[in-house]
């Protein structure tokens, strides 16, 4: 592939420069006749000037190479520029005196010609060689640092969600542990249910974001699972307006919220737990709780924030907030589903979902 990338240029340059060459001919003659030359045409010199352009084509060309890796046009356009420029100028100037005075006897007038033909076609090489590195740089190198850049943050978005369900799967083993010595048939159904939301867990495992009203579809049925552990000491409440259910959300972040607010407190009848998912200007979703004491370690329940929260920052700009005053709130950005997903549907109507 290098191999037939290298030919492919060196033919290329071949073409030009006998396209050049065959133009100083035209315009040597004509300033030396006054006219444009007519077959039979001296080929004897016209195959020279395309020889001897070809010659300081390829040498401009490799000389080119060689400065590219002594002098960044990145850092040092203006430097590279006139360094290729004097350089390659001074090659050309001296090949047509030496070969032109000496091998070919021609008079001064037309090695000066020459000389001024090729300062200026070198001039304008130039210009154009370096406008294309600089798009070449631009436009390609970028491009390809923007590509490692992302395929970095998808392993890190693959490595986020890999570390959900095994941690999904262990709290619900815990609590069929315990039905099992409570109640076999509510620890039958818990497993059905349970069930139900792992085809959740699992047909959502790669994607990266999922419909709002999906995620709290699924949080009702894990509710369900948590109802059986803690009766009505916990309390689950959703409001969202109806535009917000159609916007996208990364696949269990809301559950993940209310399971940290489960695992984090302790629910009995005396402190019993409620956990309010609500809307804030179209902006954000609340996740709300209250707060009762706490049975966790807080570097624990920030295992859970970081996930969502790196996560995140894999859609938007905007920031999770989280507030812990009186009452514990995570603030999640909304990110927008596309145009033809909400166009219609007005912002002001909400359905209220009470479970």
């Amino acid at each position: 592939m290098i191999a037939r990338d290298v030919v492919r240029k060196f033919v290329l340059l071949v073409v030009a420069c006998s396209f050049l060459g065959t133009l100083f001919f035209l315009y040597l003659h004509y300033s030396r006749t006054g006219s444009l030359p007519v077959f039979p045409f001296e080929p004897d010199k016209l195959l020279q000037i395309i020889a001897g352009t070809t010659v300081i084509g390829l040498l401009a060309f490799q000389i080119d190479r060689l400065l590219n890796h002594l002098l960044n046009w990145k850092t040092n356009f203006l430097l590279r520029f006139l360094t290729g420029f004097v350089v390659n100028v001074a090659l050309a100037v001296a090949l047509i005196f030496f070969v032109g005075m000496y091998y070919l006897k021609a008079n001064v007038e037309l090695v000066w010609k020459l000389s001024i033909l090729f300062t200026i076609s070198i001039l304008v090489y130039e210009i154009f060689y370096g406008w294309f590195f600089s798009y070449r740089y631009y436009a390609v190198t970028q491009v390809e640092q923007l590509r490692g850049e992302r395929w970095q943050l998808e392993l890190q978005f693959e490595s986020l969600k890999s570390q959900i369900s095994p941690h999904y799967l262990f709290n619900c083993l815990n609590t069929i542990s315990s039905l099992l010595y409570k109640d076999s048939h509510m620890a039958e159904e818990f497993i059905r249910r349970m069930a139900d939301t792992f085809r959740y867990v699992l047909s959502n495992q790669k994607q990266k974001l999922v419909s709002v009203r999906e995620e709290v579809e699924f949080v009702k049925a894990y509710y369900y699972l948590l109802q059986v552990r803690y009766e009505h000491h916990l309390r689950l409440e959703v409001n969202l307006p109806k535009n917000l259910l159609e916007t996208r959300i990364p696949p269990m972040a809301l559950q993940m919220l209310v399971e940290n607010a489960v695992k984090h407190n302790a629910i009995s009848k005396d402190r019993p737990l409620l956990v309010y998912i609500s809307a804030q200007d179209n902006t954000f979703i609340n996740v709300t709780c209250t707060k009762t004491v706490a049975i966790q370690p807080l570097a624990s329940f920030r295992v859970g924030l970081d996930n969502i929260r790196n996560r995140y920052r894999f859609f938007t700009d905007e920031k999770m907030v989280v507030k812990d005053d009186d009452k514990f709130t995570v603030q999640l950005p909304v990110i927008k589903s596309k145009p033809r997903e909400t166009k219609g549907q007005p912002a002001t109507d909400r359905a209220r979902m009470a479970l």
